[in-house]
């Protein structure tokens, strides 16, 4: 969402990250990021998984660690330099992409179902062109 982000807020829309981790690490994404891109938007710190619980968001079992494909997506991030520092948090949590509107409807909802599963960003964009 980070390189889509002008084009979000050209359609008039705006991005929250929100996530399960501590202070200090929404603030060093807003303030450092993360492989040399600051995050542009806020990010925000939902300890109790609230959001996620209202969202169905839910976790990843331990058996989906051992798939092929996620252990690919978890050297790639590595490789590229993503490193999480100390983790804080769910760290089995999924993750997910809402789109809501002003009055609270969620226009699009894409639930992740394994590690590193996130819509593509053209998607996202399409919806908020539609909205």
């Amino acid at each position: 969402m980070c390189e889509a982000h002008p084009e979000i807020e050209r359609l008039g829309a705006g991005v929250v990250a929100v996530g399960t981790g501590a202070d200090f690490q929404a603030r060093r994404l807003m303030e450092q990021g993360l492989r040399g891109l600051v995050v542009p938007f806020p990010c925000l710190v939902d300890p109790d998984a609230n959001l996620y619980r209202v969202l169905g968001i839910g976790r990843v079992g331990w058996s989906q660690w051992l798939r092929p494909d996620v252990l690919a997506r978890y050297v790639r991030a590595w490789r590229s330099g993503a490193r999480p520092g100390r983790v804080a948090g769910d760290a089995h949590r999924l993750s997910g992409v809402a789109v809501v509107d002003p009055d609270r409807r969620v226009r699009s909802l894409h639930r992740s179902a394994t590690v590193g599963d996130y819509p593509p960003v053209d998607d996202v964009l399409a919806v908020l062109r539609r909205a």
